[in-house]
């Protein structure tokens, strides 16, 4: 399956990624996954080689490891040798991909006091209201809402429709007895905080905290449909796969990966470099470089 692109020869990539080419320098004019099945593609190999490989066609370039490379050579491939071939080839195409112009759209509602960087891109339909600031080379994608106090850092994206900054879920109750209470929203008074190179998928709701900021550490990535409740903090380099629900307090360290469903209970504590399988549902503190899955999550092994 090619999808077309612009021509590239292989000598113009591997300079690009400043990688070796270990043959031809024949022109491309589409990408495929690998195995390639049409001519003149670029793709990449990952994982373990996995022995000789059948010809390829005709003017075919493949990023991959150097355990891969005799093989690829002798199915007929230029190859262009990198140590982590998936993350090469996405970095060619943030290189060479589409560069949106930075700006405001005539749609969106910018409201007075907020500040919103030269080099920052704001979507059509976007709200921004309260003491927000939006740094360098952000990008904000439709109808994304920005309430009360948020501050964003540099080159970040947050894709359509979050909503970042509004109050939390709390409410003060007037009797033990839901079926019977008056329930007043609680009142919020801190903020939303995103530190540079964060990314932020669609339709995903975070919360301003009750007293202290929601964090969310520099390059951490949440993905469509999360939830993040009031005072959550997101170490660097942590991952929040779709449809999350972190609950309120909740402190996930650096470099974490939590799986897709899953939820935290309120207050609790995910350690540095801690794994949470899909649809788990944390109901205790996980411990660094631990793995818990199931219902209630409980542990697996050591990372």
């Amino acid at each position: 399956m090619k999808r077309d692109i612009e021509p590239l020869s292989a000598r113009d990539i591997a300079s690009r990624l400043n990688l070796p080419l270990d043959g031809d320098d024949t022109t491309v004019s589409g990408v495929a996954p690998f195995p390639p099945d049409e001519a003149a593609v670029l793709c990449f190999a990952g994982g373990p080689p996995d022995g000789p490989v059948a010809p390829l066609p005709e003017g075919c370039v493949v990023i991959a490891t150097s355990d891969r490379q005799q093989h690829l050579r002798a199915a007929g491939a230029a190859v262009i040798v990198s140590a982590n071939p998936k993350f090469d080839f996405c970095r060619l195409f943030d290189m060479i991909g589409d560069r949106h112009e930075p700006g405001i759209s005539p749609t969106a509602h910018i409201g007075p006091g907020v500040i919103v960087a030269p080099t920052a891109l704001v979507g059509p339909g976007c709200v921004l209201e309260g003491d927000i600031s939006v740094g360098d080379g952000t990008r904000l994608g439709a109808n994304v809402v920005l309430r009360n106090q948020v501050t964003i850092g540099r080159n970040v994206s947050i894709r359509n429709g979050s909503v970042i900054g509004e109050n939390a879920f709390s409410f003060g109750t007037s009797n033990t007895d839901h079926a019977k209470a008056e329930m007043i929203r609680f009142p919020c008074f801190g903020g939303v905080v995103i530190e540079d190179g964060v990314e932020i998928g669609n339709n995903c709701v975070i919360s301003r905290g009750a007293f202290r900021d929601t964090v969310l550490g520099e390059g951490a990535m949440i993905n469509d449909l999360a939830h993040l409740g009031n005072e959550v903090r997101v170490g660097a380099r942590s991952t929040v796969t779709a449809h999350c629900d972190i609950s309120s307090r909740v402190t996930i360290g650096t470099g974490c990966w939590i799986g897709q469903s899953a939820a935290i209970r309120q207050g609790l504590s995910v350690g540095d470099g801690a794994t949470v399988g899909m649809g788990a549902v944390v109901t205790n503190d996980v411990s660094a470089r631990t793995v818990v899955m199931g219902v209630p999550a409980r542990f697996k092994r050591d990372v």
